[in-house]
């Protein structure tokens, strides 16, 4: 008899993380199977119940965000397709009640209804006339936003806005699924597109000569203040690392415009012009204002920091084969990786590690991202966090929580639902269902964080 090869202990560990990650997006599955999850809209006055619904229906953390976990479970496991739909079905129920309040980007009710609908159809022709009605309402969105970008820069108004061109609220976020839709969107991705490659001519205000993507808010509460004040965004969620990644997954679907390889290479090499470096190695900080301030590493995450900085570079090197924008992103995310595993941030100061599980700023979002960079890159050294990051989150998994992942630490805003997609237990097992397939998400959910 010929003995048994034992499994390598390294492998074996991976193994073992990879079926308990498998558990615990069942677990987050099965206690997110029920619209009666989400809590009823706030009773208390009419501006809480708008907000309320506003939020339910969004896909930050409402309903879409969790149909987005069963459709792509469901292409393992059909069972989950009808638990999705049902999911759309009250999306699209409280999208009817959500006139207000908040700005209608990508992760307002319409567009977040109709980029999970899209993810959830039963094959290319299911739910056809619904996908391209909401398709249809969401170009005209994006459409509007481009034409008051022209207005704004035809006449010197002065900054840009968020809304404008952000992944959450802006152009980026509605970008990254009109570009889904095919030629129905053609002419408004075109738009968005012309008005993104914009943002690269610098705006004069205050006496001053200021990046195109410069805000007139300031960098604590994102309230208004005259332009010197304001700060630029270095984030991917509200900063130049959106449009960047837009840009280039454009650029890498052949979707182009004139000036969208001089756009991607000015944002890009803008991007590393504002790395900074101590004893761990590169990084970026949260915003540059024009005052003096204390720099630190943003901290390890999609939303700030240098992850998603260093995805949008990827991208970028991608799409116009630049080898340097890609080999920048590898050393980027390795030395983030090593500030996040040792909870600190080197010369520069403190910066805490991930100490909760979403998307937005948690450990999902890093490890989808370093599963992102490392697939791509063929990096070994990326690949080798991935066991590590998955067994953090799966520390932060919690079977008596309602929803199966311990609530994030400190004080928390209302409307962040336990179970939702970008702070909540949908993202996270989302994440952790790509480590444990170890397989790119069949409904690319991930784009709704421009990560693909």
């Amino acid at each position: 008899m010929s003995p048994v090869n034992p499994v390598h202990p390294v492998r074996a560990r991976e193994n073992e993380l990879r079926e308990r990650a498998a558990h615990t997006v069942a677990t987050v599955a099965r206690r997110l199977a029920d619209p009666g999850a989400m809590p009823a809209p706030a009773p208390a006055s009419a501006s809480a119940r708008d907000a309320s619904v506003f939020h339910a229906a969004s896909l930050s953390d409402g309903a879409p965000g969790i149909a987005l976990l069963h459709a792509e479970l469901a292409h393992t496991d059909p069972a989950h397709r009808a638990t999705a739909h049902r999911w759309i079905r009250h999306a699209a129920s409280l999208a009817r009640l959500a006139t207000a309040p908040g700005p209608q980007g990508l992760y307002g009710p319409l567009a977040a209804l109709s980029f999970a609908l899209h993810r959830a159809a039963d094959g290319p022709d299911g739910q056809r006339a619904a996908r391209a009605h909401l398709g249809g309402l969401v170009a005209d969105v994006a459409g509007a936003r481009a034409e008051r970008e022209e207005q704004r820069l035809d006449g010197n108004l002065g900054c840009t806005t968020f809304t404008a061109y952000d992944v959450i609220s802006g152009q980026a976020g509605l970008g990254a699924h009109l570009l889904e839709l095919g030629r129905p969107a053609e002419a408004a991705v075109t738009r968005l597109l012309r008005a993104l490659t914009s943002l690269t001519r610098p705006v004069r205000a205050d006496n001053r000569v200021l990046p195109g993507w410069w805000v007139a808010l300031d960098g604590a509460a994102y309230r208004p203040v005259v332009p010197s004040a304001g700060h630029a965004n270095l984030g991917m969620a509200h900063g130049v690392p959106g449009p960047l990644a837009l840009l280039a997954l454009a650029w890498s679907q052949g979707v182009r415009v004139p000036g969208q390889r001089a756009a991607i290479t000015e944002l890009a090499e803008w991007l590393l012009a504002q790395r900074q470096t101590d004893s761990e190695g590169p990084w970026w900080p949260g915003q540059l204002s024009l005052g003096p301030s204390r720099q630190r590493p943003g901290r390890p995450s999609w939303c700030y920091g240098t992850p998603g900085i260093a995805r949008a570079l990827q991208l970028a090197g991608l799409a116009l084969g630049v080898s340097r924008w890609q080999e920048a992103a590898v050393v980027a995310l390795r030395s983030a990786l090593t500030r996040a595993e040792a909870g600190e941030a080197g010369d520069a100061g403190e910066a805490e590690p991930p100490a909760e599980a979403g998307l937005c700023h948690g450990l999902a979002g890093l490890l989808q991202i370093t599963w992102r960079v490392a697939r791509d890159s063929g990096d070994p050294r990326l690949a080798g966090h991935l066991p590590g990051l998955a067994a953090r989150l799966l520390d932060l998994a919690d079977e008596d929580a309602p929803f199966g992942f311990a609530t994030a630490p400190g004080e928390r805003p209302p409307e962040e639902h336990p179970g939702g997609f970008l702070t909540g237990a949908a993202g996270a097992a989302l994440a952790l269902h790509t480590f444990a397939s170890d397989t790119a998400p069949a409904t690319r959910w991930d784009r709704a964080l421009l990560l693909a």
